[in-house]
């Protein structure tokens, strides 16, 4: 009699399948699952209304493995392969990728496709040569840098450098002074009076101050180069998470992975605005069509954290309909961390300069030393001229070296990010656009693999590049 009735239960899950909306298993009004997704949440569905049906009828806990085996050996036979995928699908996810490159590509070749306008100081947004480090390097640059011939270059350009644009008001100033010192108030003391800053007690001073400008400059290398690993490192991971939503989220949802794919294609851009304080709302418009998403973003404090969060989201949502496999969302979330952890260290590096009472102390005595360095070069009976040349030389070496720490320790103002967040958003658009080939051949491909897994035999390069 409990065998009947099991029976009973069967044939009326089995045929409830005509009464069930399309989308009353969709996670969100707008959300279409695909086909190969429908057909698991129809057969889950079925097995969870036959378990209710045993229940109902007194079977009790014990009847699972009976009903569930009973319900795939009805079901056996009913494969993937089985579904039909409709042609309006098909187009309606091929128009997901097409308007995803055609934005990625009015971003890169439009909106951000001149040079960065960002930079501090100004002088580093126009540079012919590119030979800065505000600037993405290639093979000739590398050999234009270690050619024999730099030290001509280098000693031909001082007076048209960027560092001596910086440097002249500072150095004008040292070089009046001595002027004035010398041919006016050096004339009218005694010769007794001229020794009064001796050379030799100088030179102490000088030892301190050179120590205290090359702790400043190591400090602002290392900071420099942390904020260059930083940025490399969410290169490496954001390419990462996109093969990963490419390869596993993509395929199973096809609209959540376009969104989740436009969201972490705008977080290298979005970094960079939070770091210069810039507004990307633009790229936000082109790159967010939907208005709640655009409006959700534009509305956080921290928009490269509220990215990270809707992807989260995205791959908790899948997670949560068994669809993702275990490996590929510890991954996800992994990278996902990591990401948390380069917004944050950048933030900090951002946020902490150098104390500031070391930096008024060394630059006191560095004005100090450049003040008396004259008095103390007359009262030595150094020529007038000779005294002139080497301070006006010392006071360009010193603060040239005090400019340079102060311009490496704030690193974001002087990084190529510009030309960073440009090749990650290509890196993440090639994860999605420019799929590898299927395992299979053609032949063998069932329909929905090939509708689940596109790639373009003509090998064809995207818009963008």
């Amino acid at each position: 009699m409990a065998s009947f009735r099991v029976l009973i239960g069967l044939v009326l899950v089995h045929h409830s399948e005509s009464f069930l909306p399309s989308n009353c298993f969709s996670t969100s009004p707008s959300f279409t699952p695909s086909p190969c997704l429908r057909l698991e949440t129809i057969q889950s569905k079925r097995i969870s209304l036959t378990r209710r049906a045993a229940y109902a009828n007194g079977l009790g806990r014990n009847s699972r493995g009976i009903i569930e085996s009973s319900f795939r050996k009805s079901t056996e036979g009913t494969t993937t392969s089985n579904v039909s995928i409709p042609a309006e699908e098909k187009s309606r996810v091929a128009d997901f990728l097409e308007e995803f490159e055609a934005d990625v590509k009015k971003v890169v070749k439009e909106i951000r496709a001149g040079d960065d306008n960002t930079l501090y100081p100004k002088s580093y947004a126009h540079v012919k040569s590119r030979m800065s480090i505000s600037y993405v390097w290639n093979l000739e640059m590398w050999r234009k840098h270690t050619s024999r011939m730099r030290y001509w270059w280098h000693i031909s350009g001082t007076l048209s450098s960027k560092l001596m644009k910086r440097l002249f008001p500072l150095v004008s100033v040292f070089f009046c002074w001595v002027v004035m010192y010398l041919y006016l108030i050096a004339n009218r003391l005694s010769p007794v009076k001229r020794d009064l800053v001796p050379l030799t007690s100088l030179s102490l001073v000088s030892t301190f101050v050179g120590f205290l400008l090359t702790l400043r400059s190591n400090q602002g290398l290392s900071r420099l180069g942390e904020g260059r690993e930083l940025w490399g490192r969410a290169f490496i991971v954001t390419r990462d998470t996109a093969q990963l939503l490419a390869t596993y989220v993509y395929p199973k949802d096809k609209k959540l992975g376009v969104t989740s794919a436009r969201y972490l294609a705008i977080f290298a851009w979005l970094l960079k605005g939070r770091l210069r304080d810039t507004d990307d709302s633009d790229i936000i418009d082109v790159m967010l069509p939907s208005a709640t998403d655009r409006n959700y973003l534009i509305s956080q404090r921290k928009k490269p954290a509220a990215c990270i969060a809707r992807i989260r989201q995205v791959v908790a949502s899948l997670a949560a309909r068994n669809v993702l496999p275990v490996a590929a969302h510890q991954q996800l979330e992994g990278n996902l961390y990591e990401m948390n952890y380069i917004l944050g260290m950048c933030e900090r590096l951002w946020g902490s300069p150098i104390p500031p009472v070391y930096t008024s102390h060394t630059s006191r005595l560095l004005v100090f030393y450049l003040f008396f360095l004259p008095v103390a070069l007359h009262g030595a009976r150094i020529e007038n001229t000779v005294n002139i040349l080497v301070t006006v030389t010392v006071a360009f070496a010193m603060l040239g070296l005090d400019e340079i720490s102060h311009l490496l320790e704030q690193p974001f103002q002087l990084m190529p990010i510009h030309e960073l967040s440009r090749n990650m958003m290509m890196d993440v658009a090639d994860a999605f656009v420019c799929q590898p080939p299927v395992l299979k051949s053609k032949t063998e491909l069932f329909e929905e693999e090939e509708f689940l897994y596109p790639y373009d035999e003509n090998n064809t390069s995207p818009e963008y590049w």
